[in-house]
């Protein structure tokens, strides 16, 4: 009977062993999509057919240094991000695209007093006389000044209030999803932001799950899960009736000045994934 309790013990162990543990970055206050994304790690692992489990770490740091603890697997052994080449050589990319290539599609928050100035933008490069703002290393700022437009880098908490002052910067291209969260939550405390109505910024772009290169089993559970969820209509479930989502779609529909830009930093592994895993219209 002992023998038998040990041996029981012991596959336990060797079974908790074997679960996938997720460490991610939660950073205070939480991103608009925070919750989305978290969603949608769940739904990844519990459709990879794994035992898991996700573990929260406290952390207010930019992504550059996220990806740098991301390389050593320590604290965090997975964060979401813009890829770019470098992200893809030095991590564990799972290459399908979290928000279908949304993520490209960008309207320009700005100060209301400042609606009289942008309505004269015609072209990217009359946009150029203004100065943008990205957060501190973001994958999209390289795209941005290669198209030849002033992007200036700012801690990401910092930015609606500096919009809001009319300090230092003075547009802030965001994601369909993340303006639309954004201005829904921030109303009360930056009552002045508001996304220019006439303007649309375009370049390919995708945000990804990013794995430690420590835990090659942790992106290949995600990459399985991913797309049988994409297989199974989960995936798509979760991505429209997510409110932020559904409720920015109707922009693509709308009469704008788009201002398309190329994005020279996208792979070729990203730009030949499936059409199924692209919003229509987005697919580089």
């Amino acid at each position: 009977m002992k023998t038998l309790l040990l041996s029981l013990l012991a596959l336990l162990s060797l079974s908790a062993q074997a679960a996938l543990t997720a460490n991610i970055p939660q950073p205070e206050p939480l991103p608009p999509l925070y919750s989305y994304y978290r969603q949608l790690l769940t739904l990844a692992l519990e459709k990879s057919g794994e035992d898991f489990t996700i573990h929260p770490v406290a952390l207010n740091e930019t992504q550059p240094q996220l990806a740098l603890k991301l390389r050593d697997g320590k604290p965090i052994n997975l964060f979401w991000a813009g890829t770019t080449r470098e992200y893809e050589r030095q991590l564990l990319p799972v290459r399908i695209p979290l928000l279908r290539g949304l993520s490209g599609f960008r309207l320009l928050l700005i100060n209301q007093t400042r609606q009289q100035e942008f309505s004269r933008v015609q072209s990217l490069s009359e946009l150029a006389s203004f100065t943008g703002v990205q957060g501190i290393g973001w994958g999209d700022i390289d795209i941005l000044k290669q198209a030849g437009l002033n992007i200036s880098a700012a801690p990401s908490h910092t930015i609606l209030d500096m919009l809001n002052r009319n300090q230092q910067v003075d547009y802030y291209p965001r994601s369909l999803v993340e303006a639309h969260a954004e201005l829904t939550t921030a109303t009360a405390q930056y009552p002045l932001l508001m996304a220019e109505p006439r303007l649309l910024l375009h370049y390919p772009f995708a945000i990804y799950f990013f794995v430690s290169p420590e835990y090659p089993e942790l992106a290949d559970a995600l990459t399985l899960g991913l797309d049988r969820a994409y297989r199974d209509g989960s995936f798509i479930a979760l991505f429209e009736q997510y409110p932020p989502i559904r409720a920015s779609l109707p922009v693509l529909q709308q009469s704008r000045l788009r201002l398309d830009l190329a994005n020279p930093d996208l792979t070729e592994s990203t730009r030949t994934l499936p059409e199924r895993y692209w919003h229509p219209g987005t697919r580089p």
